[in-house]
């Protein structure tokens, strides 16, 4: 019913290359990290701005409509410090993602492999210095 597949250069789709792939200069990391922090953070500052006014209401004794808050402030209030919020990303998202990159290959260098624990180790400390800068 389905046709068979050929077996002819079968062998060679499934091979690996032995030619590896350039790495990427440390610029060219460190600005994908920022931009990709910018972008996530835009995506995500919508539902955060709801969840803090949300919290906001029911500390005061309050309700918290999302239906009433569109009405009064309109949907763009949504977007209410989101610039600081980028500009936080800039920071903290190009320094955390680009020093785990570089610490991360530092570390492949020195011992010869990365395992696991060792990227656990280096993403917590690379957050540690993130969290300082920004």
């Amino acid at each position: 019913m389905f046709p068979q597949p050929s077996t002819r250069n079968q062998t060679s789709f499934y091979a690996t290359s032995s030619v590896s792939a350039a790495a990427l200069p440390k610029p060219v990391v460190f600005a994908t990290s920022g931009l990709g922090g910018m972008l996530g953070w835009a995506v995500v500052h919508p539902f955060n701005t709801i969840a803090v006014r949300s919290n906001l209401a029911s500390a005061s004794g309050q309700t918290f409509s999302l239906k009433e808050m569109a009405a009064k402030q309109g949907w763009m209030s949504l977007y209410d410090g989101l610039s600081a919020g980028v500009m936080r990303q800039v920071f903290y998202a190009t320094t955390r993602f680009g020093l785990f990159e570089t610490f991360r290959d530092m570390l492949h260098e020195y011992r010869g492999k990365t395992d696991f624990a060792s990227r656990v180790v280096v993403g917590a400390v690379t957050g540690g210095i993130a969290a300082y800068i920004s």
